[in-house]
Protein backbone atom coordinates (compact mmCIF):
# COMPACT_ATOMS: atom_id res chain seq x y z
CA UNK A 1 0.00 0.00 0.00
CA UNK A 2 1.45 3.70 -0.75
CA UNK A 3 2.63 5.39 2.34
CA UNK A 4 1.29 8.70 2.63
CA UNK A 5 4.15 10.93 3.97
CA UNK A 6 2.84 14.00 5.71
CA UNK A 7 6.43 15.43 4.67
CA UNK A 8 5.21 19.00 6.06
CA UNK A 9 6.56 19.29 8.82
CA UNK A 10 9.24 17.06 10.13
CA UNK A 11 7.11 15.65 12.73
CA UNK A 12 8.82 12.93 13.32
CA UNK A 13 8.16 11.81 16.61
CA UNK A 14 5.43 9.82 17.40
CA UNK A 15 2.10 11.81 16.91
CA UNK A 16 0.78 11.53 19.69
CA UNK A 17 3.57 13.11 21.74
CA UNK A 18 3.94 15.94 19.36
CA UNK A 19 0.46 17.26 19.49
CA UNK A 20 0.39 16.87 23.52
CA UNK A 21 3.97 18.39 23.66
CA UNK A 22 2.96 21.50 21.39
CA UNK A 23 0.08 22.66 23.16
CA UNK A 24 1.94 24.29 25.94
CA UNK A 25 4.95 25.69 23.84
CA UNK A 26 4.56 29.09 23.89
CA UNK A 27 1.37 29.83 21.90
CA UNK A 28 0.18 33.14 21.12
CA UNK A 29 -3.47 33.75 20.37
CA UNK A 30 -4.17 35.17 17.08
CA UNK A 31 -7.52 36.01 16.99
CA UNK A 32 -6.92 39.64 18.04
CA UNK A 33 -5.19 40.52 14.92
CA UNK A 34 -7.06 39.46 11.90
CA UNK A 35 -8.48 42.92 10.86
CA UNK A 36 -4.39 44.53 11.85
CA UNK A 37 -3.33 41.37 9.78
CA UNK A 38 -6.00 42.48 7.04
CA UNK A 39 -5.16 45.95 7.07
CA UNK A 40 -1.84 45.39 6.94
CA UNK A 41 -1.55 43.08 3.71
CA UNK A 42 -4.14 46.17 2.06
CA UNK A 43 -1.27 48.75 2.66
CA UNK A 44 1.60 46.52 1.31
CA UNK A 45 -0.52 45.40 -1.35
CA UNK A 46 -0.59 49.55 -2.68
CA UNK A 47 2.67 49.55 -2.18
CA UNK A 48 3.25 46.69 -4.56
CA UNK A 49 2.02 48.81 -7.14
CA UNK A 50 4.73 51.03 -7.83
CA UNK A 51 8.56 49.89 -8.53
CA UNK A 52 11.44 51.23 -9.45
CA UNK A 53 13.55 50.65 -12.66
CA UNK A 54 15.49 48.01 -10.91
CA UNK A 55 12.30 46.17 -9.54
CA UNK A 56 12.37 47.22 -6.28
CA UNK A 57 9.13 48.45 -4.02
CA UNK A 58 8.72 52.22 -4.06
CA UNK A 59 7.62 53.57 -0.82
CA UNK A 60 6.53 57.00 -0.15
CA UNK A 61 7.79 59.39 1.56
CA UNK A 62 6.54 59.93 4.10
CA UNK A 63 6.01 55.75 5.32
CA UNK A 64 8.80 54.75 8.06
CA UNK A 65 7.12 51.13 9.13
CA UNK A 66 4.54 49.54 10.69
CA UNK A 67 4.14 46.76 12.86
CA UNK A 68 1.22 44.96 14.71
CA UNK A 69 1.16 45.56 18.70
CA UNK A 70 -0.31 43.69 21.65
CA UNK A 71 -3.53 45.18 21.77
CA UNK A 72 -4.01 43.84 17.70
CA UNK A 73 -3.58 47.12 16.12
CA UNK A 74 -2.03 48.18 13.26
CA UNK A 75 0.77 50.84 14.25
CA UNK A 76 1.72 53.19 10.93
CA UNK A 77 4.68 55.70 11.44
CA UNK A 78 4.75 58.37 9.46
CA UNK A 79 7.27 61.17 8.99
CA UNK A 80 4.32 63.93 7.87
CA UNK A 81 1.26 64.13 10.18
CA UNK A 82 -0.39 65.52 7.20
CA UNK A 83 -0.25 62.44 4.86
CA UNK A 84 -1.79 59.34 5.60
CA UNK A 85 -1.99 55.85 3.09
CA UNK A 86 -5.13 56.58 1.25
CA UNK A 87 -6.14 53.00 1.47
CA UNK A 88 -6.48 52.71 5.21
CA UNK A 89 -8.48 55.90 5.57
CA UNK A 90 -11.21 54.66 7.29
CA UNK A 91 -9.94 51.86 9.16
CA UNK A 92 -10.41 52.15 12.79
CA UNK A 93 -7.99 49.62 14.16
CA UNK A 94 -5.35 51.14 12.09
CA UNK A 95 -2.95 53.84 14.65
CA UNK A 96 -0.80 56.65 12.79
CA UNK A 97 2.29 57.51 15.41
CA UNK A 98 4.86 59.93 13.94
CA UNK A 99 8.46 58.74 13.22
CA UNK A 100 11.94 60.26 12.31
CA UNK A 101 13.38 58.59 9.32
CA UNK A 102 11.38 57.15 6.52
CA UNK A 103 11.48 53.46 4.85
CA UNK A 104 13.28 54.36 2.13
CA UNK A 105 16.73 55.89 4.34
CA UNK A 106 16.17 52.85 6.52
CA UNK A 107 16.01 50.14 3.44
CA UNK A 108 18.96 52.54 1.55
CA UNK A 109 21.15 51.72 5.10
CA UNK A 110 20.47 48.31 4.96
CA UNK A 111 21.74 48.05 1.60
CA UNK A 112 24.75 49.52 2.18
CA UNK A 113 25.26 47.07 5.33
CA UNK A 114 24.41 44.22 3.27
CA UNK A 115 27.05 45.59 0.19
CA UNK A 116 30.10 45.70 2.98
CA UNK A 117 29.18 42.28 4.88
CA UNK A 118 28.93 40.40 1.10
CA UNK A 119 31.69 41.85 -0.23
CA UNK A 120 33.91 41.79 2.67
CA UNK A 121 33.13 38.45 4.83
CA UNK A 122 36.44 37.81 5.91
CA UNK A 123 37.37 40.80 7.44
CA UNK A 124 37.62 41.60 11.50
CA UNK A 125 34.94 44.24 10.61
CA UNK A 126 32.98 42.36 9.05
CA UNK A 127 33.29 39.38 11.12
CA UNK A 128 32.36 41.56 14.27
CA UNK A 129 28.77 41.92 13.04
CA UNK A 130 26.86 38.74 12.02
CA UNK A 131 23.47 40.27 12.30
CA UNK A 132 21.88 43.09 11.35
CA UNK A 133 17.71 44.71 10.43
CA UNK A 134 15.06 46.86 9.69
CA UNK A 135 12.88 46.37 13.01
CA UNK A 136 9.72 48.57 11.66
CA UNK A 137 8.62 48.99 15.47
CA UNK A 138 11.66 50.63 16.63
CA UNK A 139 12.24 52.63 13.52
CA UNK A 140 15.72 52.16 13.32
CA UNK A 141 18.23 49.73 12.03
CA UNK A 142 19.78 47.69 14.94
CA UNK A 143 23.10 46.27 14.24
CA UNK A 144 24.56 43.46 16.57
CA UNK A 145 28.28 43.66 17.54
CA UNK A 146 29.68 40.94 19.35
CA UNK A 147 32.44 43.46 20.34
CA UNK A 148 30.37 46.38 21.37
CA UNK A 149 33.35 48.35 23.07
CA UNK A 150 33.39 52.01 22.05
CA UNK A 151 36.40 51.35 19.70
CA UNK A 152 34.57 49.27 17.89
CA UNK A 153 31.31 50.88 17.57
CA UNK A 154 34.06 53.78 16.23
CA UNK A 155 35.59 51.56 13.94
CA UNK A 156 32.39 50.59 12.52
CA UNK A 157 31.01 54.03 11.48
CA UNK A 158 34.54 55.23 9.82
CA UNK A 159 34.44 52.23 7.67
CA UNK A 160 31.35 50.41 7.72
CA UNK A 161 28.40 53.69 8.21
CA UNK A 162 27.94 56.12 10.13
CA UNK A 163 24.09 56.92 10.13
CA UNK A 164 21.91 58.38 12.69
CA UNK A 165 19.47 55.34 12.09
CA UNK A 166 21.89 52.59 13.10
CA UNK A 167 21.16 51.49 16.98
CA UNK A 168 24.14 49.12 18.43
CA UNK A 169 23.33 46.08 20.78
CA UNK A 170 25.31 43.55 21.83
CA UNK A 171 25.78 40.13 19.40
CA UNK A 172 26.31 36.38 20.33
CA UNK A 173 28.56 35.67 17.44
CA UNK A 174 27.94 33.46 14.62
CA UNK A 175 24.06 32.50 14.35
CA UNK A 176 23.80 28.57 14.61
CA UNK A 177 21.78 26.17 12.21
CA UNK A 178 19.98 23.80 13.95
CA UNK A 179 20.29 20.45 12.72
CA UNK A 180 20.48 17.73 14.84
CA UNK A 181 23.59 15.37 14.76
CA UNK A 182 22.08 12.77 16.93
CA UNK A 183 20.46 9.66 15.84
CA UNK A 184 17.10 8.35 15.80
CA UNK A 185 15.11 11.37 13.76
CA UNK A 186 13.29 11.51 11.21
CA UNK A 187 14.39 13.18 7.36
CA UNK A 188 18.13 12.09 8.31
CA UNK A 189 21.17 12.27 5.81
CA UNK A 190 24.72 11.75 6.08
CA UNK A 191 26.12 14.32 8.72
CA UNK A 192 22.55 14.41 10.58
CA UNK A 193 18.77 15.01 10.61
CA UNK A 194 16.63 17.91 10.07
CA UNK A 195 12.75 18.47 9.39
CA UNK A 196 10.85 18.97 6.07
CA UNK A 197 9.17 22.35 5.54
CA UNK A 198 6.35 21.53 2.56
CA UNK A 199 5.85 20.17 -0.32
CA UNK A 200 6.66 21.76 -3.77
CA UNK A 201 7.44 20.66 -7.58
CA UNK A 202 10.29 21.75 -9.58
CA UNK A 203 10.23 21.39 -13.40
CA UNK A 204 7.49 19.30 -12.69
CA UNK A 205 9.23 16.91 -10.24
CA UNK A 206 7.30 16.33 -7.45
CA UNK A 207 9.22 16.86 -4.10
CA UNK A 208 9.85 18.94 -0.70
CA UNK A 209 12.09 21.41 0.54
CA UNK A 210 14.02 21.63 3.52
CA UNK A 211 17.57 23.83 4.91
CA UNK A 212 20.04 24.32 2.33
CA UNK A 213 22.48 23.91 5.59
CA UNK A 214 20.92 20.59 5.79
CA UNK A 215 20.84 18.98 2.51
CA UNK A 216 24.04 20.70 1.30
CA UNK A 217 24.78 18.93 -1.73
CA UNK A 218 23.42 17.80 -5.01
CA UNK A 219 23.11 14.10 -5.37
CA UNK A 220 22.64 13.41 -1.11
CA UNK A 221 19.85 10.78 -0.24
CA UNK A 222 17.29 12.11 2.14
CA UNK A 223 15.92 9.15 4.46
CA UNK A 224 12.87 8.65 6.87
CA UNK A 225 12.68 6.16 9.20
CA UNK A 226 15.67 4.02 7.92
CA UNK A 227 14.47 4.57 4.49
CA UNK A 228 15.64 6.50 0.92
CA UNK A 229 12.97 8.62 0.03
CA UNK A 230 14.32 11.67 -2.12
CA UNK A 231 17.50 12.88 -3.04
CA UNK A 232 18.45 16.29 -3.58
CA UNK A 233 18.38 18.07 -6.32
CA UNK A 234 19.00 21.77 -5.66
CA UNK A 235 20.36 23.93 -2.79
CA UNK A 236 21.57 27.23 -1.73
CA UNK A 237 23.06 28.77 1.24
CA UNK A 238 23.64 31.93 0.00
CA UNK A 239 21.80 35.44 -1.33
CA UNK A 240 18.49 35.73 0.41
CA UNK A 241 18.09 31.75 0.90
CA UNK A 242 19.01 29.05 3.17
CA UNK A 243 17.11 25.89 1.12
CA UNK A 244 17.37 23.00 -0.66
CA UNK A 245 14.86 20.93 -3.26
CA UNK A 246 14.91 17.10 -2.34
CA UNK A 247 13.06 15.38 -5.43
CA UNK A 248 11.02 11.80 -4.08
CA UNK A 249 12.78 9.10 -5.42
CA UNK A 250 10.94 6.06 -3.73
CA UNK A 251 7.13 5.71 -5.74
CA UNK A 252 5.81 4.40 -1.82
CA UNK A 253 6.26 7.51 -0.98
CA UNK A 254 3.65 10.91 -1.48
CA UNK A 255 4.31 14.29 -0.15
CA UNK A 256 0.77 15.73 1.39
CA UNK A 257 -0.10 19.30 2.56
CA UNK A 258 -1.22 17.96 5.81
CA UNK A 259 0.42 19.12 8.82
CA UNK A 260 1.74 16.24 10.46
CA UNK A 261 0.65 15.33 13.91
CA UNK A 262 -3.02 16.76 12.37
CA UNK A 263 -5.51 16.46 10.19
CA UNK A 264 -4.78 20.47 9.23
CA UNK A 265 -4.11 21.60 5.57
CA UNK A 266 -1.32 23.99 4.61
CA UNK A 267 -2.69 26.28 2.36
CA UNK A 268 -0.32 26.48 -0.86
CA UNK A 269 -1.52 30.67 -0.31
CA UNK A 270 2.19 32.06 0.65
CA UNK A 271 2.13 35.60 2.63
CA UNK A 272 4.94 37.71 3.92
CA UNK A 273 3.57 39.02 7.54
CA UNK A 274 4.29 42.17 9.35
CA UNK A 275 6.22 43.14 12.37
CA UNK A 276 4.02 41.66 15.39
CA UNK A 277 1.83 38.89 13.72
CA UNK A 278 1.56 35.98 15.28
CA UNK A 279 2.57 33.19 13.61
CA UNK A 280 3.70 29.37 13.72
CA UNK A 281 6.10 26.97 12.88
CA UNK A 282 6.19 23.22 12.98
CA UNK A 283 9.11 20.82 13.34
CA UNK A 284 10.99 17.93 14.51
CA UNK A 285 12.51 18.78 17.47
CA UNK A 286 10.25 21.10 19.13
CA UNK A 287 7.34 20.53 17.97
CA UNK A 288 4.41 23.08 17.51
CA UNK A 289 5.28 26.55 19.13
CA UNK A 290 3.88 30.23 17.74
CA UNK A 291 5.22 33.78 18.35
CA UNK A 292 5.51 37.28 16.77
CA UNK A 293 7.77 38.02 13.88
CA UNK A 294 10.25 40.78 15.29
CA UNK A 295 11.76 42.15 11.49
CA UNK A 296 10.60 41.06 8.08
CA UNK A 297 14.57 42.39 6.54
CA UNK A 298 17.30 40.50 8.84
CA UNK A 299 21.08 39.93 7.42
CA UNK A 300 22.78 36.37 9.59
CA UNK A 301 26.28 34.92 9.39
CA UNK A 302 26.43 31.51 10.44
CA UNK A 303 29.06 29.82 11.93
CA UNK A 304 30.09 28.19 8.65
CA UNK A 305 30.97 31.58 7.24
CA UNK A 306 27.58 31.70 4.46
CA UNK A 307 25.37 34.94 5.35
CA UNK A 308 22.51 34.85 4.19
CA UNK A 309 20.03 38.56 3.81
CA UNK A 310 16.37 39.54 3.75
CA UNK A 311 15.05 36.60 6.56
CA UNK A 312 12.48 37.30 8.58
CA UNK A 313 13.42 37.12 13.05
CA UNK A 314 10.75 35.90 15.19
CA UNK A 315 10.49 34.75 18.74
CA UNK A 316 8.67 31.42 18.25
CA UNK A 317 10.88 28.36 20.29
CA UNK A 318 12.95 26.23 18.31
CA UNK A 319 15.64 23.52 18.53
CA UNK A 320 18.34 21.09 17.50
CA UNK A 321 16.86 19.30 14.10
CA UNK A 322 13.89 22.21 13.65
CA UNK A 323 16.25 23.47 10.63
CA UNK A 324 14.13 23.80 7.27
CA UNK A 325 10.49 22.95 9.03
CA UNK A 326 7.37 24.38 7.83
CA UNK A 327 6.51 28.06 9.33
CA UNK A 328 2.91 29.67 8.67
CA UNK A 329 0.40 31.81 9.51
CA UNK A 330 -3.19 31.38 10.95
CA UNK A 331 -6.48 33.25 9.85
CA UNK A 332 -9.06 32.14 12.17
CA UNK A 333 -11.80 34.16 10.39
CA UNK A 334 -11.00 31.74 7.16
CA UNK A 335 -9.00 28.84 9.06
CA UNK A 336 -6.59 28.99 6.39
CA UNK A 337 -2.84 28.02 7.70
CA UNK A 338 -0.31 30.66 5.37
CA UNK A 339 2.64 29.02 3.89
CA UNK A 340 5.51 31.59 5.14
CA UNK A 341 8.69 29.67 4.34
CA UNK A 342 10.87 27.45 6.30
CA UNK A 343 13.18 28.08 9.50
CA UNK A 344 16.69 28.67 9.44
CA UNK A 345 18.44 29.14 12.45
CA UNK A 346 18.88 30.84 15.66
CA UNK A 347 20.97 33.01 17.44
CA UNK A 348 22.50 33.26 21.01
CA UNK A 349 19.98 35.81 22.24
CA UNK A 350 16.87 33.51 21.41
CA UNK A 351 15.66 35.03 18.38
CA UNK A 352 14.54 32.15 15.35
CA UNK A 353 14.61 33.20 11.62
CA UNK A 354 13.34 31.87 8.59
CA UNK A 355 13.78 32.30 4.71
CA UNK A 356 10.54 33.60 3.49
CA UNK A 357 8.48 30.85 0.67
CA UNK A 358 8.75 33.62 -2.16
CA UNK A 359 12.50 33.56 -1.42
CA UNK A 360 12.79 29.74 -1.57
CA UNK A 361 10.82 29.73 -5.11
CA UNK A 362 12.93 32.19 -6.44
CA UNK A 363 16.15 30.49 -5.06
CA UNK A 364 15.30 26.86 -5.86
CA UNK A 365 12.83 27.29 -9.19
CA UNK A 366 9.93 25.73 -6.94
CA UNK A 367 6.19 26.24 -6.65
CA UNK A 368 3.54 25.09 -4.24
CA UNK A 369 0.85 22.77 -4.82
Amino acid sequence: MKKFLSLLLSALLAVSFVVSASAAKNVVDDGVQESAVAAYDELMASFATTYSNSGEKIYPDYYGGSYINDAGQLIVYVTDNVQRPAVLSDNANVVYEPCTYSYNELLSVMDTLNNYKFSRSNDAIASNFNEFGLYDSENRIIVKLDDLSDESIKEFKENVCDSAVIKFEQGCGPIETEVNVNAGDKISFSGGSASVGYRVKRDGVVGFVTAGHAANSVGKSIMYNGTTIASCEATQQSGNADAAFCAITNSDYSPTNTLSGTSNTLSTTISEPGVGTVINKIGMKTGHTSGKVLSTNVTITFSSGATISNLTSADYESGPGDSGCVVYSYIGSTGARLTLGIHTGASGSGTRYYTKANEVNAALGTSRY
